[in-house]
Parts: C-alpha cells; sequence; structure tokens
C-alpha cells in the first residue's frame, strides 16, 4: 500500500489533466501491446527483440498511469483508498465468477 500511497502524491503533485493522463494511458497501452507483439514473434514485430522483461515493464506503465487516472478521479486521499479497496475486491470477484462459470 505504500506504493500506492506514493502514487496519490506523485499524482497531485503532477500538473496534468484528466484528459492528458488518459491519453498517456492509450499510449502506454500501445507500447504494451507492441511489445507483446514483438515478445511472441508476431509476423512484422519480431525485429524488436522485445522480450516477457519488456512485456512487464510496459504492462506496469499501464498500472501507474491508470493509478494516477484513479487518484485524480477520487475526491481525497481516503476515498482513493477506500474505493480501490472496494472496487479491485468487486472487479477480482467478478473475474472468478467469470472464470467458474467457464
Amino acid at each position: 500500500m505504500e506504493k500506492l500511497a506514493e502514487i496519490y502524491e506523485l499524482t497531485a503533485q503532477d500538473t496534468k489533466t484528466l484528459q492528458e493522463r488518459c491519453l498517456k494511458l492509450c499510449e502506454e497501452s500501445g507500447e504494451v501491446a507492441q511489445a507483446v507483439l514483438s515478445a511472441t514473434g508476431a509476423p512484422g514485430s519480431a525485429y524488436k527483440k522485445l522480450t516477457l522483461a519488456d512485456v512487464r515493464e510496459e504492462a506496469l506503465d499501464t498500472v501507474i498511469v491508470a493509478m494516477a487516472i484513479f487518484a485524480q478521479a477520487s475526491e481525497s486521499r481516503e476515498a482513493f483508498d477506500t474505493e480501490f479497496s472496494r472496487l479491485l475486491d468487486l472487479k477480482v470477484s467478478k473475474w472468478i465468477k467469470t472464470l467458474e462459470a467457464d
């Protein structure tokens, strides 16, 4: 949870708008997709010679930007923590139910 607090604080210090962060998330999503394509040897992407380590790094970049969006959309640090825990539990439970249904 310490890193979540750090992300919240850094977001508060950063002057990016919510729209700018959303565009950054799109950019980061493209980078993780590019890394996946290269790491899995997709035609036309293998020349970049990216690995699963690159996929992990790019995926984490998307997580950080998404968390900054979540932080900026939260009314307070307390709301950030509470909503994050509540929604994470909800979304993981939903994922579990989906897998159990299959």
